[in-house]
This record gives structure tokens, sequence and C-alpha cells, in this order.
């Protein structure tokens, strides 16, 4: 009916097909494609369609990492550039130690780290606390290192 329905034009073509195809596939017996004990092993774990199921999809795909973490999640208005310090450093209680280090500057710093290269930024809760923490902090000491402290720009692709 659907199909006929098709050719006169009264249902899209597509449409037609994915319901004769959805029709077509939910009358089969309980052996076939990988649901009874054929022993071929297909799609075994999401039931027989080697897709997964529609609640995992989030509108793009599956879903991936977490929503805006670290750096990333602040306007580049309130995070500092903080360069010098040595390659390989980074460690979650060296973070917290510069954490500690930006908000002798008088402000808020909510986030600090440190990367694989040496370099790291830090973000502030206002634009003027970047500013008080760049001029302040510039040039210090943290760790035996002699840290460089600047605006945050955005890389060059």
């Amino acid at each position: 009916q659907v199909l006929r329905e098709a050719r006169r034009g009264l249902v899209s073509h597509q449409s037609a097909l994915s319901t004769f195809l959805s029709l077509a596939f939910s009358i089969h017996t309980p052996d076939a494609m990988g649901w009874g004990g054929d022993g071929k092993g297909y799609g075994k774990s999401w039931g027989g369609w080697g897709y997964p199921p529609m609640m995992m999809w989030d509108g793009y795909g599956m879903k991936g990492k977490g929503k805006g973490t670290g750096l990333r999640s602040f306007s580049n208005e309130t995070k500092v550039w903080i360069g010098g310090m040595p390659a390989d450093s980074c460690s979650t209680d060296l973070n917290k130690q510069l954490k500690a280090h930006m908000e002798t500057a008088g402000g808020k710093c909510l986030y600090a780290e440190v990367g694989k290269s040496g370099n790291g930024g830090a973000a502030f809760k206002t634009k003027e606390e970047q500013q008080q923490a760049i001029s302040m902090l510039n040039g210090s000491t943290f760790n035996g290192s002699v840290i460089e402290v600047d605006i945050w720009t955005k890389k060059d692709a």
C-alpha cells in the first residue's frame, strides 16, 4: 500500500522506502540477522544492526568529551599566558601552586595550568584582575623559574 501511494505521488519515495524497510525487517524469525544462536556474532551487542542505540547519540554523532573544561571554557579577555617554566613539569600539584601564585597579585584566579611545553595559562574573574596579574607577576619567580606573564592571544593558524 505504501509503495502504491509513492507511485501516485502521495508519499515521497524516501519515506515509502524507509517505511517498507522497517516493515520488511520487523517481520523476522528469531534466528535471523544475529538475534539467534547462529554463531556468526553479527551485531550481538546492539541488537543486530551494527549501530548503537539512539539514546547514545547526541545529534552530531557519538557523545564525546565533556563540555568546556580547562582554559578553553574561559573568555580570552580574562586569561593570561604564562611562559618560562621547565618543559615536562606539568602536574596537578604544580597547577594548584601556580593558581596560588597567580592569586598573590590580589585577584581571584579561577583556573591555572601548565602544559607539557612549559607554557601555561591562567583565568581570572575580571579583565581588571587579569591586567593586575600581568603588571605584578611578569618577571616574578615561580618554583625557581622566572616566569613571563602576558595577555592571552589567539594562536595563528
